[in-house]
């Protein structure tokens, strides 16, 4: 969490662009994370830790239970309440929001701090699931994710983020990966497709809002 509202200061009072601040301090975590682990993966984690990755309650495994907790919450706080407004407003027009007497600063960093306490918790299942630390685990993940948010950009509200626009992205983007895994695709194919798919839903999305 820590993360994200470091990445909220730099954008909201330093000034920053969110994509080079968020390029800058991934460069930089990635590198203590390195450096603290010696660029080991850990094994030595407790038993009881193992539940939170693969634990289930009858045949629906923990995370999944974990992910409908984080969409609810998510969904409540950016369609029911006037702090999810202001953040969609934002996202629109960041000037016209600052004009209407929105505090567009506080906001964003807001917004930084819940984005970096959702990968922590994400990081923290990741870790149970593979019942060992590695501080570049987390890599293969981070394409995909971009991939579902601007694919679910391209639906229900065309050009705007949203979250369940964003869950079919992600269950767009499992399908397929499953499918390629499943057919024999090589990983660096894979990639390049993942790479295809993110260029073709920025477009679309980018079209959508001219036609808007």
């Amino acid at each position: 969490m820590a993360g994200g509202c470091i990445n909220g200061i730099l954008v909201a009072y330093g000034g920053l662009t969110a994509f080079v601040a968020t390029l800058a301090t991934m460069t930089a975590y990635g590198g203590i994370a390195l450096l603290v682990t010696g660029g080991a993966t850990i094994f030595e984690l407790p038993n009881s830790f193992r539940w939170l990755g693969q634990g289930s309650l009858g045949p629906i495994p923990i995370p999944v239970f974990f992910m409908l907790l984080v969409v609810l919450l998510v969904w409540g706080i950016l369609e029911q309440t006037t702090y999810g407004r202001r953040v969609y407003a934002i996202g629109g027009n960041a000037e016209a929001s600052y004009m209407s007497g929105i505090n567009t600063k506080l906001i964003r960093l807001g917004a930084f701090c819940l984005s970096g306490l959702a990968a922590a918790f994400g990081g923290i299942v990741l870790t149970s699931r593979l019942f060992s630390a590695h501080p570049q685990a987390g890599n293969p993940f981070m394409l995909n994710a971009a991939a579902a948010v601007f694919l679910g950009m391209t639906v229900f509200r065309e050009g705007e983020a949203h979250i369940w626009g964003t869950i079919f992205g992600v269950l767009i983007m499992g399908v397929m990966g499953n499918g390629l895994n499943i057919l024999g695709v090589n990983t660096y194919v894979q990639s390049i497709l993942t790479g295809i798919i993110i260029v073709l839903a920025v477009l679309m999305s980018s079209l959508s809002k001219k036609r808007g």
